[in-house]
């Protein structure tokens, strides 16, 4: 039924991901600053060429090239078709452009020529700026995912769900609607407005909650119930130049336990980045890749002078 057109996220489909804003042939071409708009290769059933058998075994010719070109651009389209549609929904909503169509009603209009319903309209609507956002971040999300966000989206705004998706996907973790919809469940209460680096914060938090140390390697079973318990005030039984065996818990401090949740996330930020990654970044989006890796070496600078203070003179 067409009313599911826009739910792709079906069992076994490989994640596919995009490879700049939009996906190759997405915004249409503008010659010579007229209002003449040349649909992209891949965007219309015409410009995909009929199926046909190869020229050769070796390299493509350069029109094999422009026809690859052009079924990937369609093909893209099948996981572009949500957000495009939602936008398109708003707009017609927006400006009541339906108002001549003889249908006045827009979810009996929107109904009638695509079978879409009026929730499923709301939902497309709601969901094409995430959607939009993380296709120029380079993801290509399904619409059943981005559904996933929208609890995220109504408290703390389309950016932290655009953040939660972004580090989901980037934790090397495929993403599926289930898996957002883990982690939207776990996260604690995010304020409108908050930073996109607090919300990667958090969801890393529930990807990866730091282990707690191990004071002494001792448990619980391996004490004597009957043990005499040790005071916590008085005189000391040890002697002098003695230390006592019983230490404190490390994971007793907040100080402590600020450095794990740290570490956690140094070690998980030096596993995800390598020189090909920052290379293939550069190459494909300089400025974007420039202004975040500018942001993390002042993390790094900032990190570097707090750890510093180990150094310092009691």
């Amino acid at each position: 039924m067409r009313g599911d057109l826009f739910s792709d996220d079906e069992p076994g489909t490989p994640q596919i991901t995009g490879t700049g804003l939009m996906g190759r042939g997405y915004p249409g071409v503008v010659q010579d600053a007229s209002v003449v708009i040349k649909a992209p290769l891949g965007t219309t059933l015409e410009s995909i060429p009929l199926p046909r058998p190869p020229t050769s075994d070796g390299e493509l010719s350069s029109e094999e090239e422009e026809t690859f070109e052009a079924c990937k651009a369609g093909v893209d389209n099948l996981h572009k078709a949500f957000w495009i549609a939602g936008k398109a929904l708003e707009t017609m909503k927006t400006g009541n452009l339906h108002r001549n169509s003889g249908t006045p009603n827009f979810a009996d209009y929107v109904w009638d020529n695509w079978e879409i319903s009026e929730s499923h309209a709301q939902r497309l609507m709601s969901e094409w700026r995430i959607g939009e956002s993380l296709a120029g971040m380079g993801w290509r999300p399904r619409e059943s995912q981005v559904r996933e966000l929208t609890p995220v989206a109504k408290v703390s705004g389309d950016a932290a769900a655009v953040a939660v998706y972004d580090t989901l996907a980037r934790a090397g973790t495929r993403v599926t609607s289930r898996a957002l919809k883990d982690v939207v469940q776990q996260l604690p209460a995010i304020p409108s407005g908050s930073a996109p680096a607090d919300v990667v914060r958090a969801v890393r938090e529930v990807l990866e909650p730091p282990a707690p140390l191990l004071a002494n390697n001792t448990t619980a079973d391996s004490e004597s119930s009957d043990a005499p318990e040790h005071p916590t005030s008085g005189p000391s039984d040890v002697p002098q130049g003695q230390s006592n065996d019983v230490k404190p818990d490390p994971t007793d401090s907040e100080d402590v336990r600020r450095l794990m949740r740290t570490l956690a996330h140094v070690t998980d930020a030096a596993k995800a980045i390598s020189r090909p990654v920052v290379t293939r970044a550069m190459s494909e989006h300089p400025e974007a890749a420039m202004v975040i890796a500018s942001e993390i070496e002042t993390a790094l600078r900032k990190i570097e002078r707090a750890i510093a203070a180990r150094k310092a003179p009691c």
